[in-house]
């Protein structure tokens, strides 16, 4: 990826005050598991990774693995799965973003699908073996067309992959309707490598997963500042805002829509916001009622899509619809919940008629990173080649963040030839997002745009 700002001797991140911190108000949150104690000395280590994660969580777990006499360290400015990590819907889907269910790279389109595909295999096994096998199940996603026009080009993108040997299934509107119980849809494609998880506890597995193999992850310990060189320095905040130094030969930033903050991808990337729901229990024959008895998870095919799934505790969670963009890429969502929250429990009502359920428990909002060409990007930039990355996952990064932490930590043993043909790989994202105030009117203008197409 071109090194834009590697002229930039230092990269500072503010110390972020309370207010700058968007409580995590979500489901999942509910049950937190105790906070690692910060950073109380200084250090010296191999790799820093910045952001508890998935990204940074693969990406330390992959590099240790690979590599066990690195010391490997994991800064997280509040708990892990303090982020989108944790505010999410819980699909773990495979294929980047911009290649999902459309064979935008032909060459490489079922190789990105099998990586993606492996990637899950792997999360089901590792939240299985880390005690949190009953939060993950595998039994595949839907894609549910909008219109019948969608449900011919659906028809047609299975046939190309069923060449290819990709285990995608075009459903027709009989067949969607029998699985999910809702005859609001024309077709759909069923992917049967996709699952769902409880969105933090995949988060703690993966904590696990890394100190269990020596990885040290400091919680509550923000970076404030990044001198690049080799090697980096580091200024890293403890809890009583003590200052300690950190001097690392690699950075691994698993700060996704965070990441502008540390003055990184600024003009690469925006920080979007959607908002999530999560209804009360409605026990199973609340499901039985509405008929979604196979509790698979859908979404629709809309760019800016509705997701819907279900709890292991007999809930119906529910996402998106919508985004929002806050002025200098915002990490506080100050909307009124009260509009979204109306909005999805009338797209909800609209699938299931017979649901009753006056009211969300659980209403939340989480950020994500966006590219304007909505192309996904790993790689390693700074004027040493020694600070990785991944991000832009546009609303899939439970899957992609995992593949990507390897892909970091094969770049960083040298060992990433056979990622070098993925499309996302090193992949210069767009640069020409504008500064404030055009950045706002831009993204406001594009976004509403966008909105338009999906009509």
């Amino acid at each position: 990826m071109p090194r834009r700002g590697d002229d930039v001797a230092r990269r500072r991140m503010r110390p972020a005050s309370v207010t700058e911190w968007d409580e995590n108000k979500s489901l999942w949150a509910r049950d937190p598991q105790p906070s690692n104690p910060p950073l109380s000395s200084d250090l010296d280590v191999d790799v820093a990774v910045i952001g508890a994660g998935y990204t940074g969580l693969s990406s330390a777990f992959q590099i240790k693995r690979l590599q066990p006499n690195k010391k490997v360290v994991v800064f997280e400015a509040k708990h892990a799965g303090y982020g989108g990590s944790g505010r999410n819907g819980g699909m773990l889907l495979t294929q980047p973003a911009i290649e999902y269910m459309a064979m935008i790279h032909p060459d490489t389109h079922k190789l990105t699908y099998d990586a993606t595909a492996q990637c899950i295999k792997e999360l089901v096994g590792l939240m299985k073996e880390h005690g949190y096998g009953s939060d993950i199940e595998q039994h595949g996603a839907l894609m549910a067309n909008y219109s019948e026009s969608k449900a011919g080009k659906s028809r047609e993108y299975a046939k190309k992959v069923d060449s290819l040997g990709m285990p995608i299934e075009f459903w027709d509107r009989e067949r969607v309707r029998k699985e999910i119980g809702s005859s609001v849809y024309h077709g759909g494609l069923y992917d049967p490598s996709a699952a769902e998880a409880d969105p933090m506890k995949l988060v703690y597995a993966l904590k696990k997963a890394a100190e269990g193999i020596g990885v040290k992850i400091y919680e509550d310990s923000p970076v404030v500042e990044i001198d690049e060189g080799r090697p980096l320095r580091l200024v890293v905040n403890g809890k009583d805002g003590s200052a300690h130094k950190v001097s690392a030969e690699a950075l691994v930033l698993g700060t996704d829509a965070y990441s502008s903050k540390l003055e990184f991808f600024s003009r690469n990337i925006v920080v979007l916001h959607t908002e999530l729901a999560a209804t009360k229990p409605i026990g199973k024959e609340g499901f039985e009622k509405i008929g979604w008895n196979s509790r698979i998870p859908f979404h629709d095919d809309r760019f800016f899509l509705y997701h819907i799934g279900s709890t292991r505790d007999h809930r119906i969670t529910i996402g998106a619809g919508n985004v929002e963009y806050f002025f200098n890429d915002g990490l506080v969502y100050n909307k009124d919940y009260g509009i979204r929250e109306r909005a999805l429990m009338k797209e909800l009502t609209r699938i299931f008629p017979s649901l009753l359920v006056p009211k969300f428990e659980y209403v939340w909002s989480g950020a994500l990173s966006f590219s304007p060409d909505t192309s996904q990007s790993v790689g390693v930039v700074g004027k040493d080649k020694n600070i990785f990355y991944g991000t832009s996952y546009t609303g899939h990064g439970v899957t992609l963040a995992f593949l990507f932490g390897k892909i970091v930590a094969d770049m960083y043993a040298g060992k990433d030839d056979a990622w070098r043909a993925m499309p996302f790989y090193q992949n210069a994202l767009p640069g020409y997002l504008p500064p404030e105030p055009l950045r706002y009117l831009f993204i406001k203008g594009y976004t509403r745009y966008l909105r338009l197409r999906d009509f």
